[in-house]
């Protein structure tokens, strides 16, 4: 028997996007109406199913290169079509913002078996006046996640785990397409602060993990509202940058560089004024 895949005729409209692009999210949505229905592709962090595709995978059902493949991806992510969220040791996550499942509108209403009565009652001797009647651990059907949603649930992570100003939070909002160029621009920051702290520490400067830490160097963090600001701005006004990852990346380097020596020459300043001449 022959497997068809469902292929929205707005894609067809949709000019930004190629065939292969095209193909690639018909892929995409056909293997996520498979992970609406295993609670192992929910995500709880997002509160979302998601759906895995390789790259390899991709390469093989398109019958393209492994770059097309990843310019697709990256495409379709761009134009707020899918969101990735990688994963540590794991393979890549797509999330569908415009996903909706068929058979939810299709599916009959199912009246629970003549022994559910039974199994409830037994069921309800244990249960709180609170929890009385309620059963959310079977409700298998994907919400709407609307993009507003996923670049809210972005910016609760940056202020919880990342101790992120809401300054820096909204600029990197306000020029964020999509909630995964949110997390992209984020990523950036702790990347490029993580490897400056490992270069600072390898070059003697004890007090780098104080200097490049939020809570212990305010004046970085507002500096960095300002860089950032900047960065995005000329990135998506100068045409001549090809590499526009590379460019913020390398100007976040030396942003990081800077401030544990602006924080090594302060905490030297205040050595220098604490010190008095012994009188002999």
């Amino acid at each position: 028997m022959k497997q068809f895949i469902k292929f929205d005729i707005d894609l067809r409209k949709d000019n930004r996007l190629n065939n292969d692009a095209r193909l690639a999210y018909a892929y995409l949505y056909d293997r996520m109406q498979s992970s609406i229905k295993r609670r192992e592709f929910f995500d709880k962090k997002v509160n979302a199913y998601y759906a895995i595709y390789t790259v390899e995978e991709m390469i093989k059902d398109l019958g393209v290169s492994r770059n097309t493949v990843i310019n697709v991806y990256k495409k379709l992510a761009e134009l707020g079509y899918v969101i990735k969220k990688k994963v540590f040791n794991g393979a890549t996550r797509f999330f569908l913002p415009h996903f909706h499942d068929d058979s939810v509108d299709s599916k009959p209403t199912q009246v629970d078996s003549s022994n559910s009565n039974q199994t409830n009652s037994k069921h309800n001797t244990n249960k709180t006046t609170v929890t009385a009647g309620v059963n959310i651990n079977h409700q298998n059907q994907p919400v709407n996640i609307s993009e507003f949603d996923l670049m809210q649930n972005v910016v609760d992570g940056l202020k919880a785990k990342a101790a992120f100003e809401p300054d820096l939070i909204n600029v990197l909002v306000k020029y964020s397409e999509n909630a995964h160029c949110l997390y992209q621009y984020a990523q950036l920051i702790f990347k490029t602060k993580k490897t400056s702290l490992k270069r600072a520490i390898k070059h003697g400067y004890i007090e780098a993990r104080k200097a490049l830490h939020f809570e212990t160097n305010c004046h970085m963090q507002d500096n960095l509202v300002k860089t950032m600001r900047n960065l995005i701005i000329q990135t998506k006004t100068n045409h001549k940058l090809h590499n526009k990852t590379a460019y913020i990346a390398k100007s976040l380097y030396k942003f990081f560089d800077d401030a544990v020596l602006d924080y090594h020459d302060r905490m030297n300043m205040h050595v220098m004024k604490d010190f008095n001449i012994p009188i002999i």
